[in-house]
């Protein structure tokens, strides 16, 4: 994922411009998509870094031929990473992901850098539960030694959850060099700001409406047939409910999961992510359902956070990272148990129950995401982590 794709724009950035404050001289090595690079003014992307006093190298990536461009471009990324290293005498090397370690591994084994592994999900589980791969094939198999390697090889090691923490302790990796940093957020751009333009009421028709939100990508591991059923489940009990989807994945293929009768009610869009936050703050209700299975036990999505830090309740499912428990004791929205409609109708009640004191609610969801999820708190622990090494 490169540093033009939205998610990494929002997420990566906030954490590097915070450490660069602390006087971390920054290097980033980013492997870019085309499309994304079309309507990017890189010299001007490159000059606003340069004054954060962060610097900015990147690869083309490629999709075509996977079984060959994958080595390829893995071959590309150890022998950039090595020469930055070698050149700017790079003390720490902190990789975001199983093949960035995999590319940062070689300064580590021989100009003697730093390693973090900073571990977003586990490779090798999540290609078994995408059915791209079988737990028997040379594939996951090879996969597997390679990610206990590295995170052994690694100095420290970087978790999105508890449930990561715990995974990881079963294979003998030493507490000590495990942190638990969740997916963050800019609270002062997440905020409980309900002034809303009249301009973007009328683009999208949404005065007198109640909102139930979705953004990001879909497909994949996102559940999109069963969010639009509970979506079906709660317009006939709340007829001015529209369902806001802010994505950047195709609208065409979005549309053809919605039943002709819903077309009205649902709303599709793509934003730049500088102006996701505003478009949150126009709902009431924040949702996701992500596939539950072994590998999204140590997910933390980052929209997460984003709803709850501008005061938005969520309906989530349950067996995605820590979100159920945080839910749960925070008393921030609601957790469906099975994809059905008895269950989405229940599961409705109960958030019917929740906003009945709205304001109070409201708090509480922007406490939760002060609590787990501040960008300021996170900056700090890796900060830490940074002067350890």
């Amino acid at each position: 994922m490169g540093l033009t794709e939205p998610l990494l724009y929002s997420q990566v950035l906030g954490y590097l411009k915070g450490l660069s404050k602390k006087g971390i001289l920054v290097y980033i090595l980013s492997f870019e998509k085309k499309k994304y690079l079309i309507d990017k003014d890189i010299a001007a992307i490159r000059e606003g870094l340069d004054r954060e006093g962060i610097r900015w190298f990147f690869l083309n990536y490629h999709k075509r031929f996977q079984f060959l461009s994958k080595p390829y471009d893995v071959i590309r990324g150890i022998s950039a990473a090595f020469y930055i290293s070698f050149k700017e005498r790079i003390g720490v090397v902190h990789a975001r992901g199983t093949f960035c370690a995999l590319m940062g591994v070689l300064p580590c084994l021989f100009l003697r850098s730093k390693m973090i592994f900073d571990i977003r999900g586990f490779m090798a589980e999540e290609y078994v539960d995408a059915g791209l791969w079988d737990k028997k094939s040379v594939f996951y198999k090879i996969t597997s030694v390679l990610e206990r390697y590295l995170m052994k090889k690694a100095n420290e090691v970087v978790v999105l959850t508890e449930s990561a923490r715990d995974l990881l302790a079963k294979v003998r990796l030493s507490d000590k060099k495990i942190t638990v940093i969740p997916t963050c957020v800019d609270l002062e751009r997440f905020n409980l700001n309900k002034e809303i333009n009249d301009k973007i009421k009328t683009k999208y028709m949404l005065d007198g409406k109640s909102i139930l939100i979705y953004t990001g990508s879909l497909g994949s591991w996102y559940m999109l047939p069963e969010m639009i059923d509970f979506y079906k489940e709660l317009q006939n009990l709340e007829h001015n409910t529209v369902f806001f989807i802010l994505s950047q994945t195709e609208k065409d293929w979005i549309k053809q999961h919605i039943p002709g009768k819903l077309k009205k009610g649902v709303i599709v869009d793509f934003v730049e992510p500088k102006n996701v936050a505003r478009l949150i703050s126009l709902a009431n209700t924040g949702i996701f359902f992500i596939k539950p299975c072994f590998s999204k036990t140590v997910s933390c999505p980052t929209k997460f956070g984003e709803y709850l830090a501008c005061g938005l309740p969520v309906v989530i499912n349950k067996g995605i990272g820590d979100t159920e428990e945080i839910v749960k004791d925070n008393k921030v929205g609601v957790v469906v148990e099975s994809f059905t409609a008895a269950e989405y109708r229940k599961a409705i009640g109960r958030l019917r129950e929740l906003l009945r004191d709205r304001d109070d609610l409201r708090k509480r969801c922007r406490s939760a995401a002060e609590k787990y999820f501040s960008l300021k708190e996170g900056v700090d622990k890796y900060n830490s982590i940074y002067k350890r090494l």
